[in-house]
């Protein structure tokens, strides 16, 4: 019996950050924008992290298919993934806070 393939366990960049954001048309464009921002940091920093968000979050690739593309093991497309989604998050919660610091000292 073949293997399942396995389905992307993406999650709505709302749900990647614990605080609530405001689902108006300008907070989640600002969420696009600092997701952006985050991934373009990311691909600077690790250019196959970056490639594996991509097809992953945006392309809806499962892990065999993303090493399939890459020539890499699964193994090593799961690692990277789970880094990198765990820098987005951090990136994105600072970015947060930064945005909540600004505001509040205007």
């Amino acid at each position: 019996m073949p293997a399942a393939t396995e389905q992307p366990s993406v999650a709505p960049i709302a749900e990647w950050n614990s605080t609530p954001r405001s689902s108006s048309p300008q907070a989640k464009s600002t969420d696009l924008v600092a997701l952006d921002d985050a991934l373009n940091d990311l691909a600077s920093l690790d250019e196959q992290q970056g490639r594996i968000v991509e097809m992953r979050f945006f392309g809806g690739l499962a892990t065999e298919e993303i090493a399939d593309v890459l020539g890499i093991s699964e193994s090593t497309v799961k690692r990277d993934w789970n880094v990198a989604k765990a820098w987005l998050i951090r990136q994105m919660r600072r970015d947060e806070r930064d945005d909540t610091q600004s505001v509040a000292k205007n």
